[in-house]
């Protein structure tokens, strides 16, 4: 693999790593709209069969990954108390500028009753993820209690079937795994308490849960790693026998995750404490600017950030067609 093709692995990587981390946003999307979907689901399935070239496709995505997700674990948390708004408009703003690279994939198609079916039934299914996501935090459902003082065995367990079904959102487009734990009232616990156990290592010399860390995200891990494979064979198949249908569906998913930005829990949350200051301490939601500064900053954010990716999507398409004709061009054997 060339060194320029392993960068722009580890790039998508880190987009997908990002993308993971924020409910709402689809990793898989992301990895479609960078064009390592395919790659990393021929991986997946051939890992036995060809596991050098899989393991040099996946090894810059998944570092990329895992730069991604330590990193966004410790951005994210301070930004979803004080920036959350403009967080949301930047990822908003990354899908909806780089949405006609994954039409793309259907370019030419004539869209029939069956293929409008497929995306609305798609959009549908996401946004109702979403209002069960804002159902949930009206109620204020919380596991935060499982985790502490500290894990009971059981928990373990649990995670296990948590991380597979968020692995699933992980691998077909459009879903958003962070979502799906959202509404299983996983996401904050394990991110707010996986960040507070390493604080206690690193900062304060308190190892009393480093069993709990590593117990949590191991089992989580495992779970994770068993929802990719299984869902990754479905999703071969499916793009090798209906592939129109596929990405017509992945289409509706897409559309309905950018909707579902703007309509969970914690962003309803936010926009709660904009309405009323005194609910702050209960979300642990302090915005830093007033309602009306982060709406403006947010759009112009979202502006910039689409015609960004636009920007990108017209460079691919550019070099794609390159590449088209460079191998019309080339002798016929």
């Amino acid at each position: 693999m060339k060194i320029k093709e392993w960068f722009r692995k580890l790039v998508a990587g880190l987009a997908i790593g990002a993308g993971a981390a924020i409910p709402g946003v689809s990793g898989a999307a992301i990895a479609v709209i960078f064009h390592v979907y395919e790659d990393i689901i021929g991986a997946v399935n051939n890992f036995r069969k060809r596991f050098g070239w899989a393991i040099k496709v996946l090894i810059p995505i998944l570092l990329g990954i895992l730069i991604a997700v330590v990193a966004c674990i410790i951005i994210f948390s301070y930004a979803f108390e004080y920036l959350m708004f403009v967080l949301i408009c930047v990822f908003a703003g990354f899908l909806i500028g780089s949405f006609p690279g994954i039409t793309d994939e259907v370019k030419g198609t004539k869209v029939n009753k069956k293929y409008g079916l497929l995306i609305a039934l798609g959009a549908l299914f996401v946004i109702g993820l979403g209002v069960l996501n804002v159902i949930a935090g009206l109620n204020d459902f919380s596991v935060e209690s499982l985790f502490l003082p500290q894990p009971q065995w059981w928990l373990y367990l649990l995670l296990i079937p948590v991380g597979a079904v968020a692995a699933v959102a992980l691998t077909v487009p459009g879903l958003s795994g962070s979502l799906i734990l959202l509404i299983l009232g996983f996401y904050r616990p394990l991110v707010d308490n996986a960040k507070g156990w390493a604080s206690e290592m690193i900062k304060q010399g308190d190892f009393s849960h480093t069993g709990a860390l590593f117990g949590v995200l191991g089992c989580f891990a495992v779970g994770c790693l068993i929802g990719v494979v299984l869902v990754s064979k479905i999703m071969n198949v499916l793009l090798k026998k209906w592939r129109k249908e596929t990405f017509f569906a992945i289409i509706g998913f897409i559309s309905g995750s950018i909707i579902v930005l703007f309509l969970n829990s914690n962003i309803v949350n936010y926009y709660r404490v904009w309405a009323d200051n005194s609910l702050g301490d209960k979300y642990n939601i302090h915005p830093v600017l007033p309602m009306w500064a982060e709406i403006l900053i947010g759009i112009a954010t979202l502006a910039l950030c689409a015609f960004l990716s636009y920007r990108l999507v017209v460079a691919q398409r550019k070099r794609a067609e390159l590449e088209n004709k460079e191998n019309e061009e080339l002798p016929q054997e």
